[in-house]
């Protein structure tokens, strides 16, 4: 495991004494051994200005229920070794589901975020219907798998494009991209008596930010944005140590953000909004491919491998769209880091954000650092991990909702 990095603290790293904080001090207490074990009981007590008694009282509540295990630390002086406790991994596990326009990724995944199985299904056609066929037939086939672990499962975290919540009118407009049938509470009712399992949801890139921040670089940062480029444009916040997903999870449509008023029309129902050209749907209209083949990245990597000259025009077109969006993020967020993630790989991210060098100055005058945006680390994966990240989250991590005081 990764040592762990220094973060200011936060909600769910900070316990409370009150005694109505009950299911809250659990779960900061099990966010720390997640994150930081094996660890020591007095170091948690130190990190979560919980007293010791408390500490103690809670790991071993944990230890009975088979979640967490003790071994002996290193001994210091004369002493006898203390004991430190770490998550046990293979005490639950969680399954994360990717649904895009193209195809529907699943991994499985430990409490410690090692994936154990991952399987993935092509969208035929872009439908609610198809895309919740696909889950089941993966679970069904995880489940084949790992009989097992399938009676260990306890959540499964659905990560899809967004918007969701939309209410139909006359200019709305039916976009390949996105879902909003399939995040909906009925459909999410139904695939939770299909699968006999609860569900959360996620937008894809809020769900790309939750596994960059708990399974890549994004470890190292309380507050960063995760740009995922796909078929559509989207952005994922962790602020401080938390991820904001709005009132409607559709926080981050960035792509949705008009940037020229007379230009061409878009699925939302607005012109020119930022995803018709900066997106892989705009690039795949300029080089000709069907957005909707399943073989369209393929083919858009394929031709930026072989240095096609018209992804070069494009990529210098699309630049100054670039450097608009980041500050757009540097200006609203005032982030630590931008990370760029996505369905498409490192190689292109990385060329694409040099033909938008030198970017705009930053109002903290760090305009020069070298880390100021990042490639994401989480890999094409991403979105899948941080769907069940978000399963983790809903039933052991902390948050402001679970703090009745």
């Amino acid at each position: 495991m990764t040592e762990a990095p220094n973060i200011t603290p936060s909600f769910r790293t900070s316990g409370t004494n009150l005694k109505r904080a009950k299911t809250h001090n659990h779960r900061v207490v099990m966010e720390i051994i997640r994150t930081r074990g094996p660890i020591g009981r007095t170091e948690i007590s130190e990190i979560t200005s919980l007293s010791r008694q408390t500490v103690q009282n809670i790991v071993a509540e944990l230890h009975r229920g088979g979640m967490v295990e003790m071994s002996a630390g290193k001994a210091v002086g004369r002493g006898h070794p203390g004991m430190n406790v770490r998550i046990r991994a293979d005490h639950a596990y969680s399954l994360g589901f990717h649904v895009d326009r193209l195809s529907v990724t699943a991994v499985a995944c430990d409490l410690m975020g090692d994936i154990v199985w991952e399987g993935s299904e092509s969208l035929q056609q872009s439908s609610c219907e198809n895309a919740n066929a696909c889950v089941l037939k993966l679970m069904g086939e995880f489940r084949q798998a790992h009989a097992d672990i399938g009676p260990k499962l306890f959540g499964v975290g659905l990560a899809a494009p967004g918007p969701f919540e939309v209410e139909k009118t006359a200019t709305t407009h039916t976009d390949a991209a996105t879902f909003s049938e399939f995040g909906s509470a009925d459909n999410l009712s139904r695939l939770e008596e299909a699968l006999s399992l609860p569900v959360v949801l996620q937008n894809d890139a809020s769900a790309a930010a939750l596994g960059e921040h708990v399974y890549g670089r994004g470890r190292n940062y309380s507050s960063f944005a995760f740009v995922q480029f796909g078929i559509g444009l989207g952005a994922g916040f962790v602020l401080n140590g938390g991820l904001y997903g709005g009132a409607a999870r559709n926080a981050g449509e960035i792509g949705h953000v008009s940037i020229a008023h007379d230009g061409p029309k878009c699925f939302c129902g607005n012109r020119g909004c930022l995803e018709r050209y900066l997106s892989l749907y705009a690039l795949c209209e300029t080089l000709g491919i069907d957005p909707a083949s399943p073989e369209s990245v393929r083919q858009t990597e394929k031709l930026f491998d072989q240095n096609d000259p018209a992804v070069e025009r494009w990529m210098e077109e699309v630049a100054p769209h670039m450097r608009q969006m980041i500050n757009m993020i540097e200006m609203m967020l005032d982030p630590e880091v931008i990370f760029l993630g996505g369905i498409i790989g490192a190689g292109f991210l990385k060329a694409l954000l040099d033909k938008a060098l030198p970017l705009g100055l930053r109002l903290d005058g760090k305009s020069d650092r070298a880390d100021r945006v990042l490639i994401g680390t989480a890999g094409a994966k991403a979105v899948a991990l941080g769907a069940t990240a978000a399963a983790v989250e809903a039933l052991y991590a902390p948050s402001v909702s679970q703090l009745v005081l």
